[in-house]
C-alpha cells in the first residue's frame, strides 16, 4: 500500500498592527494539501483548528467502526478468534503486530504458544525467516497441501520434516525447532525420530537448532544471539 496522499502544515499569518508595546498578533491556520496518488494534480486549502478536530473525529469514528475481519480481510469466525486472543492472550498484550498480517500468521499458522513466542522475538529482531517450512527427503521445499498418509498420489511420507522456522542466508540453511518437551520428557521414540531428522538434514547441508520450552520461555535473547552467530 502506498502513502496517504494528504499533508498538513501549520502556518502563521501576521494580521496585526504594531502597538506601542511592539506586540504581534498571529493567526494560526493549517495548510491542507490533497494529491493524486500519481501526483498529477494537487488541491490545497486553508482550514482552522476546528476543521482539523472535525476531521480527526470523523477518522476516529471510521477506524472504530472498522472490524477486525475488514482490517485483516478474514472471515468473521477467524476475526472472533483474534478478538478473543486480544482480550485474554498474554502474548497479544502490548504486541506490536496487532491487526497486521503477522497477527494472522502468529495465530493461524503456528502450532503452539512456544512457536508464537519465538516468532515474535524473531520478528522484533528483523530476521528474515519462514514459518512451517516443509522439506522433502531431498531437502527441497514442497507443498503439504492435501497430503495424507493414505493417498498414493499425494502421500505425507514424501515429507521429511516441517521446520518451525527456516532461515537461509548466504551459504547457511538453518532449521530451527521449538520443543514442548524437555529432553528428559521426550519418549525414546520421539528422541530417536528427532535424531534421525537432524542427521538427514545435516547430510543434506542444513544446520539444525532445537530449543526446549524452558529455553524459549526464559531465554529468547540467547536464542536470537545463537541464530545471528550462524547466519553472519
Amino acid at each position: 500500500m502506498g502513502r496517504i496522499p494528504i499533508s498538513i502544515k501549520k502556518i502563521k499569518i501576521d494580521n496585526s498592527r504594531r502597538s506601542l508595546q511592539s506586540e504581534v498578533s498571529e493567526t494560526v491556520s493549517y495548510l491542507f494539501t490533497l494529491e493524486e496518488k500519481g501526483e498529477q494534480w494537487q488541491k490545497t486549502f486553508v482550514c482552522d483548528r476546528n476543521d482539523l478536530l472535525k476531521l480527526r473525529n470523523e477518522l476516529d469514528k471510521l477506524i472504530e467502526e472498522t472490524t477486525t475481519a475488514e482490517v485483516l480481510q478474514i472471515t468473521n469466525d477467524k476475526a472472533k478468534i483474534i478478538d478473543e486472543h486480544y482480550k485474554t492472550d498474554e502474548l497479544c498484550q502490548n504486541c506490536n503486530y496487532k491487526l497486521t498480517y503477522k497477527c494472522k500468521e502468529c495465530l493461524f499458522v503456528l502450532q503452539s504458544p512456544l512457536e508464537r513466542k519465538l516468532y515474535l522475538e524473531l520478528s522484533k529482531s528483523y530476521l528474515k525467516f519462514q514459518t512451517q517450512y516443509p522439506l522433502n527427503w531431498y531437502g527441497q521445499n514442497i507443498s503439504i497441501e492435501g497430503k495424507t498418509y493414505g493417498d498414493c498420489q499425494n502421500n505425507f511420507k514424501e515429507v521429511l520434516t516441517v521446520v518451525d522456522f527456516y532461515i537461509e542466508k548466504r551459504q547457511t540453511k538453518l532449521c530451527i525447532y521449538t520443543d514442548g518437551h524437555t529432553y528428559h520428557e521426550r519418549t525414546e521414540e520421539q528422541a530417536q525420530r528427532d535424531r534421525n531428522i537432524d542427521r538427514k538434514l545435516q547430510e543434506l547441508g542444513f544446520q539444525v537448532l532445537r530449543y526446549t520450552g524452558k529455553e524459549v520461555k526464559e531465554n529468547c535473547e540467547k536464542i536470537i544471539t545463537d541464530i545471528n552467530k550462524w547466519i553472519k
